[in-house]
């Protein structure tokens, strides 16, 4: 869902923020090329600022800190001591210890995991991290130790508009919490389920390597872990500050696809005499099917 240029210009001036929008990325080594963070719109245009946390190193280093950017060491969690089980692929790096007797049935897990070095680490809360007064939206993805990073963070998370977060749906590591558990503490933190950006399958072992990317793309399993998008309540999104409904609609509106939510943003953004009419019926012109 892309907005034309115009329109978002337009509704930028429409609905100016009284700060940019604060966007935490935990786990913010760099991506594969072919992959841009979903936040990327907001700091482009000027609308938000990132802070990233990345305690592996190497990652860190090729991290390009700017004016909108800082990255920050820190392994996030519940402030109690952790090791770091650096792997073959850094995308699998974990404080949690892989299970060999679940990625050896995954094809070519057991290599990707394994660990190559282990590192002590002093994890920090989100909640003891005093330069970081407020959270609208979190990006997290560090292989298990998630549902750990929101119980140091729950005072500020407890005010979050969106979180994305991997889920999992078989604990490749030792203790690995699953997509309940996730679910159950972000439900008490006030935020609701809204839908999966992206879900990831992986064949089993055994599977010929020339049908890997067929049964990656057609399988209707093994479902492995997701990135799943959780929003602020909508039963009660008429009661947000006007501030908070400006900000969950930029979020919405040009990093998700996401029509309804932002549709009903919009309305209730209008009804509060923030946005003008005339703006919403543009916003509704422009997501209208071209055929």
């Amino acid at each position: 869902m892309k907005l034309p240029a115009d329109l978002v210009a337009d509704l930028i001036r429409a609905l100016p923020l009284d700060t940019p929008i604060q966007v935490v990325d935990i786990g913010a080594s760099g991506l594969p090329t072919s992959e841009t963070p979903p936040y990327e719109p907001l700091l482009s245009l000027g609308l938000a600022r990132l802070t990233g946390f990345e305690p592996n190193p190497d990652e860190l280093a090729k991290l390009p800190a700017s004016d909108t950017r800082r990255y920050l060491p820190h392994a996030i969690g519940d402030g109690g001591p952790a090791t770091l089980h650096l792997t073959r692929h850094p995308g699998f790096v974990s404080t949690l210890a892989p299970d060999p007797a679940i990625t050896a049935h995954i094809h070519s897990f057991a290599a990707l995991t394994e660990v190559t070095a282990r590192q002590p680490v002093q994890t920090v809360p989100l909640d003891d991290i005093a330069d970081l007064p407020q959270i609208d939206w979190l990006k997290i993805d560090i292989q298990g130790g998630e549902l750990a990073a929101f119980r140091g963070g729950s005072r500020k998370l407890a005010r979050a508009l969106c979180i994305q977060t991997e889920v999992a749906f078989v604990p490749i590591y030792q203790g690995q919490p699953l997509f309940a558990d996730q679910d159950a503490m972000l439900r008490s933190l006030g935020l609701r389920f809204f839908g999966f950006a992206s879900a990831h399958r992986f064949p089993c072992t055994g599977t010929p390597n020339d049908l890997y990317f067929e049964a990656k793309r057609r399988d209707i399993g093994q479902w492995i872990d997701a990135d799943a998008i959780y929003l602020r309540d909508f039963t009660g999104w008429e009661t947000l500050p006007v501030e908070d409904l400006k900000r969950l609609f930029f979020i919405l509106a040009l990093c998700y696809p996401a029509i309804s939510a932002t549709l009903r943003l919009a309305g209730l953004l209008v009804d509060k005499g923030a946005l003008p009419g005339p703006l919403q019926h543009r916003l509704l012109q422009a997501l209208q099917p071209t055929s």
